[in-house]
């Protein structure tokens, strides 16, 4: 199908959207905006890539994962839907750092959707930071703590 024609029907009604206080928000984990718009919409589109913070370890010095959409045809089909297509999603953790991670948003939008690759990136940027403040504060509390 058509990313349009998935959006005329999800639109209005879909696992991942939000209603409060007059906003149309959206959980989506390939949204890196989170507003539920055609545009940014993640799980319509073929090539979509989501920045997501981690759930592991508290000490762990990068807790951010890049989720990558694909789709592919696998060679056999599975028995209880009859479906050759499927959907999944590949976790790729960032290990070596926030420019590496900065590097495959880049390389997997290449110079289509700028936009969304903007608000990937911004996201990225803003978990670092946010992971930045944390590491900072459990550093002072545990140096408050020897004192």
């Amino acid at each position: 199908m058509s990313q349009s024609v998935l959006w005329e029907v999800v639109k209005g009604n879909n696992a991942f959207l939000v209603k409060r206080n007059g906003l149309t928000l959206s959980t989506d984990p390939f949204n890196n905006t989170g507003v539920q718009t055609y545009s940014s919409t993640g799980f319509i589109t073929n090539n979509a890539i989501g920045v997501v913070p981690t759930q592991s370890k508290v000490n762990q010095i990068n807790n951010v994962n890049l989720v990558a959409r694909k789709s592919t045809k696998f060679q056999q089909v599975d028995r209880k839907t009859k479906n050759t297509q499927s959907v999944y999603a590949s976790t790729l953790s960032v290990k070596h750092g926030i420019h590496t991670a900065s590097r495959v948003i880049r390389k997997r939008f290449g110079t289509r959707r700028l936009g969304l690759q903007k608000a990937a990136l911004r996201k990225l940027v803003k978990l670092n930071r946010a992971n930045a403040v944390r590491r900072r504060n459990e550093i002072a509390a545990t140096k408050a703590q020897k004192k």
